[in-house]
């Protein structure tokens, strides 16, 4: 007897709120991104590459922060014995008015490494927040129309 089992989980994304003096109110994520070398046609083009790849990591990352994640999952399982497991994971939303924090790319062991440090303004308390829109200022403009 052969069947099939799958399972759909959404898991609640936890967000984490910088608390650092500067950024008292920015959500934050960090991502990395690396680049062949020999896909790229020169030295300034495989680091941007790197950086774009540490900015898309650092963006998904917040998205799983702010809006969460979705589980997938499914297994096979045939005469009491596991056949096989599968398990993906997805992220859909929005961001806007994201901002970079800090970013550093760094050429180790012939490839180029980018780490990227990107937020999202939730109040407009931190410097780097100031001249932006923050959440709490979108949240309550939307409140106000209705």
């Amino acid at each position: 007897m052969k069947f099939k089992v799958f399972v759909s989980v959404l898991a609640a994304g936890l967000v984490s709120v910088a608390q650092a003096a500067d950024l008292t109110g920015v959500v934050t994520a960090q991502g990395f991104g690396t680049v062949d070398p020999a896909m790229a046609k020169t030295h300034a083009q495989a680091r941007m590459l790197a950086k774009r790849a540490a900015q898309l990591d650092a963006q998904r990352q917040l998205s799983e922060q702010v809006k969460g994640i979705e589980v997938r999952s499914g297994s096979t399982v045939e005469k009491y014995e596991l056949q096989s497991d599968i398990i993906a994971t997805r992220v859909k939303t929005w961001l806007k008015g994201t901002v970079v924090v800090d970013e550093k790319v760094t050429e180790e062991e012939g490839t180029w490494v980018a780490e990227v440090t990107l937020g999202i303004c939730l109040t407009n308390e931190a410097d780097i927040c100031k001249e932006r829109e923050s959440l709490e200022a979108i949240s309550n403009a939307a409140s106000s129309q209705y």
